[in-house]
């Protein structure tokens, strides 16, 4: 039974898609084509068991040197931490993070973007503690600033794992030099650390917004316009055609982000999170001064 031997846990909207590409090109790694596969969280797939997770994920490993998974709801979720540990308690951990302000502010963009969010930021921060208290779905998709505590979540692993087991990266760091932070995630593993991945000049997930807000919301929120569902339900029968005409307005319903983030509000989140990026920056040894203005 194969299962991973290594786990990029997040921070989310800091750069684990990229990594992920950056990793699985190297020919000493596998990794699941599924990124985030959210089996040490999803409690309908944990209950399977890890011979389900090893055969749906790990079929396809060619006896590479290390298999890992990149998640980074293991980070954020306390569940995450508790099973990984039960199961895997050997395993090394990659950590990425990013200026909490700004990753507050992806993240509501990108759920702006799939029609799930219809406040304004500042707005949807005032609410998200109530939001949070409903239950999973509502932590997931809204806990724009609660994520941001990193601190926090990565004490939860230091009380389980040692520190040698963990490698801390910024997500400045594979943004401008993604060579060498590449390098040290090979080093860290222990794979051939020379090897460049050939997609390492390649941006992934360019901000985008919906030009029309509530045909996103159609397609995308399950709950929302069921009369006009019904509809398209009626006029186009068939799933697959139903499935192509959606993928193709999603993808021209796109544009550029015209989302800013206001001035007043990122001073007051950054205020809002200096004390946790001083502990942040004390243990791991980097200077996170920057991310306090």
């Amino acid at each position: 039974m194969v299962l991973p031997n290594f786990f990029v846990v997040g921070a989310q909207k800091s750069g684990t898609t990229a990594l992920h590409h950056y990793l699985v090109d190297h020919p000493e790694i596998f990794l699941p084509s599924q990124k985030e596969t959210k089996f040490f969280v999803d409690d309908g797939q944990y209950s399977q068991g890890v011979k389900y997770y090893s055969e749906k994920y790990f079929a396809e490993s060619k006896n590479e040197k290390v298999v890992g998974e990149i998640d980074p709801d293991y980070m954020y979720f306390n569940v995450g931490v508790e099973r990984i540990f039960q199961h895997i308690p050997n395993s090394k951990l990659i950590f990425i993070f990013r200026n909490p302000v700004d990753r507050a502010f992806s993240h509501y963009v990108m759920t702006y973007r799939r029609g799930l969010e219809l406040n304004t930021f500042e707005e949807a921060i005032r609410i998200e503690a109530e939001r949070i208290e409903q239950g999973y779905e509502q932590d997931f998709h809204f806990s724009y600033v609660r994520r941001g505590f990193y601190f926090d979540q990565v004490n939860r692993f230091l009380e389980k794992w040692d520190k040698s087991q963990m490698l801390f990266l910024l997500a400045e760091d594979l943004n401008n030099n993604p060579v060498e932070t590449v390098r040290k995630c090979f080093e860290f593993l222990g794979v051939a650390p020379d090897f460049v991945p050939g997609q390492i000049s390649k941006r992934f997930h360019e901000a985008t917004v919906p030009k029309n807000l509530a045909l996103t919301v159609l397609f995308r929120n399950e709950q929302a316009y069921p009369i006009a569902r019904r509809f398209l339900r009626l006029f186009v029968p068939k799933l697959a055609w139903r499935d192509w005409l959606r993928a193709r307005l999603i993808a021209w319903n796109k544009k550029p982000s015209d989302l800013k983030l206001l001035d007043e509000t990122r001073r007051q989140l950054a205020e809002h999170f200096r004390p946790e990026n001083e502990k942040l920056a004390r243990l791991i040894r980097r200077d996170l001064s920057h991310w306090n203005c």
